[in-house]
């Protein structure tokens, strides 16, 4: 066994049989005698020597400092309701305290006994670890009883009873073994899912154990032994037949995690029960069964928080909107009356006792916590805070109900202990109505996982009428519910899966969900499966994910029955990044040099316009190999009376261009870059080219763009705003286009906003006009040589094909010009969509 080595506290001054040493903080002259009492433990003796400065001789609300033992290891003692005792250690007020749980890490190694020296008693409660009392009744230590063994514990909380308790001398013994335990501080009911689903419930006491399943049609039931393997691990052995069953598992105080789970056959007794990964403490915070006096809710003034009966479990509030109180400050007094939170011995849910709730119309809220006496009660976890209540009574005798609902709140206070500062900023809120008479009924507040909750309240809203009573009992904390009870499963009779089909690109997911019938089936789960891994693969829940062209078949099969249905699911390679846009590039046709425009968009299906030379516009359609090495556009067309059948080039994202540009059939043989030719994106830069993509908000495009209509003679139009805006639906790339409405009077123009900054070269004009009607519309379009619309050259006229994109492109001769305009002529109020506009 490894001995621990003599402890030094820096916070007191040592006198032990090896020699000793004094040292001093805010403990005054603060000595604690260490005694050999045998060959594994010592004896922390506390005394008058021991008494902090700071402790006086009024009672205090909580006073703690903090002790560093030899190892450098902090430990916080903590007073509750203390003061000052003349030639003594300390005075405890009715249920003050004395407690280390709040220690950073405490190394006073498992607690075995406790001496008490004075007058009164002491309620000892060992802690499972930090912040957590056992669920073992507390040990009662009698002033002048000797030594009294406690289970062994590292963390503990020591509270006087009803009258406080005189101090004059307190040992502790503790364990000088490392791994000193005790089984005791297992006790209690632990509950959680099995790997098949249904609840299971543990429950330890004292050394044995048992585990049960609580919803299935034929419960299992296993019992046995449990043990410590350490402070953090335990071990129960169950017997099942003539075998024995080992479940390894860590504990937390709070609950076991499952570790591993053996028999000593080899494995024949392996699947007597399940395996649990969790099993959670389930927290009986209250079941008033313990009580046998009403609470009285006394003050007294040199007490101040003195309670007895149901208030020494409880430290309640009310509220009353003036005065000061302890939780909620302003209007919050301490309770007083004797029946705002009483016991009843007739009341109770399954037992013979129960608590009672009062609140009355003059009262905005009666309120009642778990938190002990100023907040130091230890943190409980759990996903579900339960509890049993039932419909308010009109009098004190308890026997008549009140006619209507009430309705209620529950708190639950969280994060760390209840104080008067943050009673409304750690809280969860439950509401919930309690319906009259006298059926009792039963509420769960979900609760956040992995919170510690040190609290509870009831918030009764305002009601009309005389003072109510409610009845409320069995309060618990949980996870897993230890009310689960086996219903009779709803057989499933059929499966579907939506969708029944699936278009997927390599690498992508996609999702598939299962409809169960009947929908209040008992068990819902289904497997699924792929027909072909190497195309899709699924995942447990339904995700879908790509692997490769092809086809595959995804399947639902339903765990109860093995009804299955599809969903048929093809994969094709990724389609890369739509090459929007306009690009330009040489074609050295019979030793001259032509331009080549690829004007690519998109609206509903693919377009694609190309033009070989400044006078000949074709458009087209487009066809996109869409390969994850590139995208290939393959045109037909005919160029002065010579098919070249198709021009073909891949687009290069890297490089924003479309390589490798080829002209097939008879101009093929003229065309000596064939093959070749680059045709790069054409990008706005200084005064080469203007150009518009339409794709801003219309504001944007108004500050761009101006109207010019013709009712007689050319205006511009600068306050009809509804002549031009965006447009998101009519676009043949990008995000948007622009949308400007015809005039039934006469011409509409769409002009640049402003002049050019100074004149541009322009040969070129190209964009893509959108006709919504179901009438050709004839545009014509002008360069402006001058500022201001001044003198003009018409540049011809076009048609905007009804009901389609049409692409128009049209050269000049070459000039230098301060504007552009399109107009259209004798247009009944139709809004054509402009975009990708292009001056070059």
């Amino acid at each position: 066994m490894v001995k621990k080595p003599l402890l030094y506290i820096g916070a007191f001054a040592l006198v032990a049989s090896v020699g000793g040493v004094i040292a001093q903080n805010s403990f005054k002259n603060l000595s604690m005698v260490f005694t050999r009492s045998s060959q594994t433990e010592y004896v922390i003796e506390l005394d008058q020597n021991n008494v902090p400065n700071d402790l006086t001789g009024d009672y205090q609300n909580t006073f703690s400092d903090t002790v560093s033992t030899k190892l450098g290891h902090n430990v916080k003692l903590t007073f509750v309701n203390a003061k000052t005792l003349s030639n003594g250690f300390a005075q405890l007020a009715n249920h003050g305290k004395i407690y280390n749980y709040e220690s950073d890490d405490n190394q006073l190694t498992g607690v075995v006994g406790v001496e008490l020296v004075g007058s009164g008693s002491l309620l000892f409660k060992p802690c499972a670890a930090k912040g957590y009392l056992a669920d073992i009744d507390p040990i009662t230590i009698n002033a002048g009883a000797g030594k009294v063994t406690v289970p062994a514990c590292d963390y503990f909380e020591m509270e006087a009873g009803d009258s406080g308790a005189s101090i004059t001398n307190l040992k502790l013994t503790y364990s000088c073994d490392a791994e000193a335990t005790d089984v005791k501080l297992l006790n209690g009911i632990y509950t959680g899912i099995g790997a098949d689903h249904f609840i299971y419930k543990l429950t330890v006491n004292n050394g044995s154990v048992s585990i049960a399943s609580l919803d299935k049609q034929t419960n299992d039931s296993l019992s046995g032994t449990v043990q410590m393997m350490s402070k953090t691990q335990a071990k129960c052995t169950f017997v099942y037949n003539t075998y024995n069953i080992y479940y390894t598992m860590n504990f937390d105080g709070h609950g076991f995690t499952f570790v591993s789970k053996t028999d000593d056959v080899g494995g024949a007794a392996a699947g007597a029960v399940t395996q649990i990964s969790t099993l959670d403490r389930v927290y009986n915070v209250e079941d008033f069964e313990s009580y046998s006096a009403t609470g009285t809710g006394y003050v007294s003034a040199d007490a101040k928080y003195t309670t007895t009966g149901l208030r020494s479990q409880y430290y309640a509030d009310y509220y009353t909107g003036s005065s000061s109180g302890e939780i909620g400050g302003s209007g919050w007094p301490i309770m007083t009356s004797t029946d705002n939170s009483n016991w009843r011995n007739d009341k109770g849910y399954n037992g013979s006792k129960g608590g009672i709730f009062k609140f009355s119309n003059g009262m905005g809220m009666r309120y009642i916590s778990m938190n002990e006496l100023y907040g130091v009660k230890a943190g409980m976890k759990g996903t579900t805070l339960s509890f049993w209540a039932k419909g308010a009574y009109t009098n004190t005798n308890f026997n008549t109900y009140h006619a209507n609902n009430t309705e209620m709140k529950m708190y639950a206070y969280y994060g760390s202990p209840l104080t008067p500062s943050n009673q409304t900023t750690v809280r969860e809120t439950f509401d919930f109505t309690v319906q009259a008479g006298s059926t009792w009924q039963h509420f769960e507040m979900p609760l956040t996982a992995g919170r510690t909750y040190y609290g509870f309240g009831f918030y009764a809203k305002q009601q009309s009428g005389s003072t109510q009573y409610v009845p409320f009992d069995n309060i618990m904390i949980y996870t897993a519910s230890p009310y689960a009870e086996y219903v009779a499963p709803v057989a499933v009779t059929g499966v579907s899966v939506s969708p029944s089909q699936l278009e997927l690109t390599t690498g992508g997911t996609g999702s598939v969900a299962a409809t169960i019938t009947p929908s209040d089936a008992t068990n819902k789960n289904v497997t699924w499966t792929s027909s072909n891994t190497s195309v899709a693969t699924v995942a447990a829940d339904g995700t879908v994910t790509a692997v490769a062209e092809g086809n595959a078949t995804i399947t639902a099969t339903t765990a109860d029955g093995g009804f299955t249905a599809t969903c048929a699911v093809t994969v094709s390679d990724p389609v890369i990044d739509y090459p929007e846009g306009t690009f330009k590039g040489t074609a050295v046709v019979s030793g001259g040099n032509y331009g080549i425009v690829i004007s690519v968009g998109r609206q509903g299906s693919n377009l694609v316009a190309v033009r070989l030379s400044n006078k000949d516009a074709v458009a087209t359609g487009i066809t996109f190999n869409n390969r994850t090495n590139g995208i290939t556009i393959t045109t037909t067309g005919d160029y002065n009376g010579y098919s070249y059948g198709n021009i073909t080039g891949t687009y290069d994202k890297a490089n924003n261009c479309i390589k490798n540009v080829s002209c097939s059939g008879q101009v093929s043989a003229a065309v000596s870059n064939n093959g070749s030719i680059t045709c790069d994106r054409i990008i706005a830069s200084g005064s080469d080219h203007v150009f518009a993509d339409c794709d801003g908000t219309t504001s944007e495009l108004q500050s761009q763009f101006k109207r010019r209509y013709m009712s007689g003679s050319w205006q511009v139009d600068n306050s009809n705003a509804d002549r031009i805006t965006s447009n998101t639906t009519e676009f043949v790339c990008g995000t948007g286009s622009v949308k400007r409405r015809g005039y039934s009077g006469g011409a509409v123009a769409l002009n640049f906003q402003n002049d050019f900054a100074s004149a541009v070269t322009v040969k070129n004009v190209q964009f893509w006009v959108y006709n919504p009607s179901g009438s050709n519309i004839t545009l014509r379009m002008w360069g402006y040589k001058g500022t201001n619309f001044g003198s003009n050259f018409e540049t011809g006229s076009v048609t905007a094909t009804a009901g389609q994109w049409t692409y128009v492109a049209m050269g000049f001769t070459e000039a230098a010009i301060y504007n552009f305009q399109i107009a259209d002529f004798n247009n009944t109020g139709v809004y054509l969509s402009f975009d990708n506009i292009y001056i070059f």
